[in-house]
């Protein structure tokens, strides 16, 4: 067997479309095996391997799993089975036509994710990136050009801010009755509470999901909210604290004080927007259900 089609099958046993708890590589195996090889039973290696496999955030790493998982098993489904592992260039530009950009299902502005991942995968096995150059630039240059000839909107637009404003006054105009005697209002109350806290926090979807009871204080300085997963900033060691005076978005301090009487007490660590009988943690991609969700009351489509 090469070493090339050793590689290969190694990695293909070894990524997983998601990440353990712990935020381990997608391909920890296949890493772990490389550089053992390379620094032999020298005392550093077992650090060295365990640093590597912390080096992804979670979320970035069950993404670049499932991206780097499926691009092998694209290449073992064709007929002259391509090498994955190292990746030619040329397999890449055909992996984004045939399979990633096939009928357009992602946009051309999206499609980073999945050539970091294939340029992350090969840089941890010391491998040339594959997925750079002009050939990717030009596959990227005619699937943004095709996208705008079909008439498919070319960027995202903000939430607009009368949206929300109507958003607030629904949650604080609903009774007391409602929420308590219907499940689905008490359902949408709460999703409205998290549109309006995410957009006056101006966070990512996957931040305003991972907000912890303990991350949202109210007091006589106002509400004070610490953004604790934060996209990019983790490897920093600090989170930013957010502190709206008492006024200052009007609606605001009565919305959640509502919200917490609703949901009930939970203990440290439960997510700010779980009810108290509910799971301690949801997914990242909560609060774009709950954005569907909301807009869906209001008539209203992103």
């Amino acid at each position: 067997m090469t070493q090339a089609r050793h590689v290969h099958d190694t990695a293909a046993r070894a990524v997983v479309p998601d990440a353990s708890a712990d935020a381990s590589l997608p391909w920890q195996e296949a890493v772990a095996a490389h550089w053992r090889r390379r620094f032999g039973d020298c005392a550093e290696t077992d650090e060295l391997i365990g640093l590597l496999s912390q080096s992804l955030a979670p979320g970035t790493a069950k993404g670049y799993g499932g991206h780097v998982a499926r691009f092998i098993r694209w290449c073992d489904r064709q007929p002259d089975q391509p090498s994955a592992v190292p990746a030619a260039t040329s397999t890449v530009a055909r992996w984004l036509a045939a399979d990633v950009c096939k009928g357009d299902r992602v946009q051309a502005g999206s499609l980073q994710p999945y050539l970091s991942a294939l340029n992350r995968f090969h840089r941890d096995l010391e491998l040339d990136e594959p997925a750079l150059g002009h050939l990717i630039q030009q596959v990227r240059r005619g699937v943004a050009l095709r996208q705008a000839d079909s008439g498919r909107e070319s960027q995202r637009v903000y939430l607009p801010p009368d949206v929300v404003e109507r958003i607030l006054c629904f949650a604080l105009d609903v009774s007391d009755d409602q929420l308590r005697q219907s499940p689905a209002m008490r359902h949408l109350f709460r999703a409205a509470v998290a549109m309006v806290l995410s957009f006056c926090l101006f966070v990512r979807g996957g931040t305003g999901s991972a907000l912890c009871d303990q991350h949202v204080r109210r007091s006589v300085a106002g509400i004070t909210v610490t953004l604790d997963h934060e996209k990019g900033r983790r490897v920093k060691g600090r989170a930013r604290a957010i502190t709206f005076a008492p006024g200052a978005i009007p609606g605001l301090e009565a919305l959640l004080e509502r919200w917490e009487c609703v949901r009930g007490s939970v203990r440290e660590g439960h997510c700010y927007f779980a009810f108290a009988h509910e799971r301690a943690a949801l997914p990242a991609s909560q609060i774009d259900t709950w954005l569907q969700l909301v807009l869906s009351h209001f008539g209203l489509a992103p």
